[in-house]
């Protein structure tokens, strides 16, 4: 029986903490020595990808220096994506623009079954789309997820955004909410 390790990360992953290694060790822990990670970016604006690609390949190569990861910039093209995610051995769903990434991933059909036997790690707006319902910090709404995940999620919580999380929990119908702190994770195995 096939299955998907998911890994909810609550943000600011780009941080050089501790918590964020065991978060990449995560990741990394149960590919193959020698593995490919697809580095999905919609969320952020084009023009800062290949910046942001390389600072994730120095993260990489510095925390597991012992594996051959093979890391990739996900292709805006649908048909080249679909392409990339079946050869890859996780994904990487990068934070930003919670909206554009979820206009982005709408685009690919059957998108969990291509998903299958992977490891599918979001950071950020790349943890809460894959949620039924999730709060966007960035412009203060409450939004339907991809449904991907039966849970409201709300990332960089802290105490002081209780209120949002509870009109999150109020929001749509009544299910489990998970709210995660900036450089905690949650692991989901589906």
């Amino acid at each position: 029986m096939s299955k998907i390790k998911y890994i909810l990360h609550g943000g600011k992953a780009s941080r050089d903490t501790e918590n964020n290694t065991k978060f990449v060790t995560e990741i990394t822990k149960d590919l193959p020595k020698d593995s490919s990670i697809l580095i999905v970016l919609f969320a952020k604006p084009k023009e800062t990808w290949n910046e942001k690609f390389e600072a994730i390949k120095n993260t990489f190569s510095k925390i597991v220096p012992q594996k051959n990861i093979n890391l990739e910039i996900a292709h805006e093209n649908s048909e080249k994506f679909i392409e990339q995610i079946k050869k890859a051995d996780a994904l990487y769903l990068i934070g930003g623009d919670s909206h554009i990434l979820k206009e982005y991933l709408l685009k690919i059909p059957n998108l969990v079954d291509l998903w299958q036997d992977k490891i599918i790690a979001g950071s950020s707006a790349g943890a809460v789309v894959l949620g039924k319902y999730f709060y966007e910090n960035d412009d203060d709404t409450y939004n339907k997820g991809l449904n991907i995940l039966p849970f409201k999620i709300i990332t960089h919580y802290s105490k002081d955004n209780d209120d949002k999380l509870r009109k999150l929990k109020s929001f749509g119908e009544d299910i489990e909410t998970l709210a995660i702190p900036e450089e905690q994770f949650i692991i989901i195995n589906n």
